[in-house]
C-alpha cells in the first residue's frame, strides 16, 4: 500500500467511525466540527484536506488504534 492510500484509508477509518463524535474528533485535533460533518455526509471530500487538517487526523486515528480507552473517557 502506498503512503497515499494509507493516509486516505486511516482517515476514512475515523471519518466512518460513528463511536468517535464530531464533536470529540474536533475537540482533539483542532478540525474544525463543520468540516468533519460534511465528510461524514459526503458533502466533503477526504482528498480536499489541508494537508495540515489531513496530518492531524491520520494521527488521530493512529492514536485511536493503539489506545485501549474509548476516545473522551
Amino acid at each position: 500500500m502506498n503512503s497515499y492510500n494509507e493516509l486516505y484509508d486511516t482517515i476514512k477509518n475515523l471519518i466512518d467511525n460513528k463511536e468517535v463524535s464530531s464533536y470529540q474528533i474536533n475537540k482533539d485535533t483542532g478540525v474544525s466540527y463543520g468540516n468533519i460533518n460534511a465528510m461524514r455526509r459526503g458533502e466533503r471530500l477526504i482528498e480536499n484536506l489541508t494537508l495540515k487538517n489531513a496530518e492531524k487526523l491520520y494521527n488521530y486515528q493512529k492514536q485511536l488504534e493503539q489506545n485501549t480507552t474509548p476516545p473522551g473517557k
